[in-house]
């Protein structure tokens, strides 16, 4: 992706942030992030921020825009456009490049002065401030980037090759893409996803790690392949979730239309054919599951432990706890305290500590969609007699 064209998808953000970006700019920035998309998780990052930001935090935006505007004038710099189409009104005939020689005049800061000559009309200063967010969060980014701890974390991913393109969230965040064959992928917390740049032109396969729900646009020629560290799963075109996170003690893969080919990775040559409304679990280690839960014949009981079951409804409305998370509700039933847990620290960006071991026994049944934390956890008080603490992220569970 060339530096002009970053700017401006860098511009159509800052209009879509503020509510002033058109129908038509909204679908050109799609298309600008399935074709480029190494931008999906800044712009998810800005866009989270800018949502859960207070009033106070959109000053401190405002205020440093309005140094680097104090700063331009210094400099005694004109402001140009780098929008492709001139607004109605705006006579583009005077445009003046930025002096190149001076290093304090960075691309971000054109793409943020370039606004400015429409006017001061509210309009404008919508984008002019969520351009200002924008470079704010940027530069955050850059910093972490470059400063930030250059060992990643035990169990985390293998970082992507230069060739290929990553999408991941973080805990507490949830996002969805479209691949450039059209297949659209909803990506769980804690999770990423990579492929190659050349997805699609002979081959379709994707590396996941952490949870995502696939809704696979059909191809015959071209089979969708999906690899986990514990299973590679085949496909031409159905609608599945797929659970393999590093930390939990299985991995599974919930399928809710047409058929997927599964294959263990300590026994390649064996094929596992699921069917609609199937789950197939597979042990990440040999003391997870027993070798008398096999309930379909013709899976051999032998270096990997793996069962085939039917997803989990919940009672009271029907709904598939295995792929509730898409619709933005976190369902448990009767799940252990341990296990609940984890599965909160994911969708609220949390910790837990347990003090007592027997804590973590407790069994829980219920849903969560919009409480937070704290609401959350003052209704599993309901079913156990609990004290918790919530200090930043970390939560620790007392005895009451």
């Amino acid at each position: 992706m060339g530096q002009e064209h970053k700017e401006y998808t860098w511009n159509l953000i800052a209009k879509n942030l503020s509510g002033e970006a058109s129908a038509e700019e909204l679908l050109e920035l799609e298309a600008l992030l399935r074709s480029n998309p190494e931008l999906y998780y800044p712009m998810q990052t800005i866009a989270d921020l800018w949502k859960a930001s207070s009033p106070d935090d959109q000053k401190i935006a405002e205020r440093a825009f309005s140094r680097h505007l104090d700063r331009m004038q210094e400099l005694n710099t004109d402001f140009i456009r780098t929008d492709r189409k001139a607004e109605p009104g705006t006579d583009n005939s005077n445009e003046n490049s930025l002096p190149s020689a001076d290093p304090e005049q960075s691309t971000e800061s054109q793409t943020i002065a370039d606004l400015r000559i429409a006017g001061h009309t509210s309009r404008r200063r919508k984008i002019l401030l969520a351009s200002a967010f924008c470079l704010l969060v940027i530069t955050g980014i850059l910093f972490f980037t470059l400063y930030g701890p250059a060992t990643p974390a035990a169990g985390s991913a293998p970082q992507a090759s230069e060739t290929a393109s990553e999408i991941f969230t973080r805990n507490g965040s949830r996002t969805n893409l479209v691949l450039p064959d059209s297949t659209q992928v909803w990506l769980n917390a804690g999770s990423r996803i990579t492929y190659d740049k050349n997805f699609g032109a002979a081959t379709r396969e994707v590396t996941l790690t952490g949870e995502a729900f696939f809704d696979v646009a059909r191809n015959a020629g071209r089979p969708f392949v999906i690899h986990t560290e514990r299973i590679d799963i085949k496909v031409l075109g159905t609608r599945f979730n797929v659970k393999s996170y590093p930390s939990d003690r299985t991995t599974e893969a919930t399928l809710i239309r047409g058929s997927i080919e599964i294959s263990i990775k300590d026994r390649p040559t064996e094929k596992i054919i699921l069917k609609p409304n199937e789950k197939l679990v597979v042990a990440n280690d040999d003391s997870t599951l027993h070798r008398n839960n096999f309930t379909r014949p013709g899976i051999a009981a032998n270096e990997s432990l793996v069962m085939i079951r039917k997803p989990t409804y919940e009672v009271n409305t029907g709904a598939v706890i295995e792929t509730s998370w898409v619709e933005n509700k976190l369902i448990f039933q009767d799940e252990a305290f341990r296990d609940l847990a984890r599965q909160m620290e994911r969708w609220y960006g949390v910790s837990f500590r347990f003090t007592k071991p027997r804590q973590e026994e407790w069994h829980f049944t219920g849903n969560f969609q919009k409480e937070t934390i704290q609401q959350a956890l003052d209704a599993l008080k309901l079913t156990e007699a609990f004290n918790y603490t919530i200090q930043e992220n970390q939560i620790t569970i007392y005895d009451r």
